[in-house]
């Protein structure tokens, strides 16, 4: 018995990838007046927001089942790479790397949840219990102490 209802992940995996896809349409920054979308402020990162939005939209409509390059990592294992690595990256970005003169915008924010949530609903944590019981072997003669 699974203690993560499977259900639950691919929503969430499916909402997170959405609302990556989306983020790149909202404006991110305002430069002197003028709002740039995710396109326009990422240059090349707008590639991997992409990507990562769209895994979590394969991984949400196929169970993340599917090897991806491996036949022994699953496509839920991929795409929760990718989104705790995007999850990483645009919060450094927001924190640290903003360029000056700019002010933040809400799709940077969007992005930054989106991420967030295709991480935790591709993240495939099918454990029976917490704490599972570990049988410990202990050399004969010795007692517990």
């Amino acid at each position: 018995m699974s203690t993560v209802n499977p259900a639950i992940g691919r929503a969430l995996a499916a909402l997170g990838g959405a609302l990556l896809l989306i983020s790149l349409f909202l404006p991110w920054e305002d430069l002197r007046g003028e709002s740039q979308t995710g396109f326009e402020t990422l240059e090349i990162w707008d590639v991997f927001v992409a990507t990562t939005g769209i895994c979590g939209l394969v991984a949400a409509a196929t169970g993340g089942r599917f090897g991806f390059f491996r036949p022994d990592l699953s496509f839920n294992a991929t795409t929760d790479i990718f989104g705790v690595m995007l999850t990483v990256l645009i919060g450094w970005l927001l924190l640290f790397e903003w360029p000056a003169g700019a002010s933040r915008e809400a799709g940077g924010y969007v992005a930054l949840l989106g991420a967030l949530v295709v991480a935790t609903g591709a993240g495939d944590f099918r454990i029976k219990s917490l704490f599972p019981a570990v049988p410990v072997a202990r050399p004969e003669g010795r007692a517990a102490a």
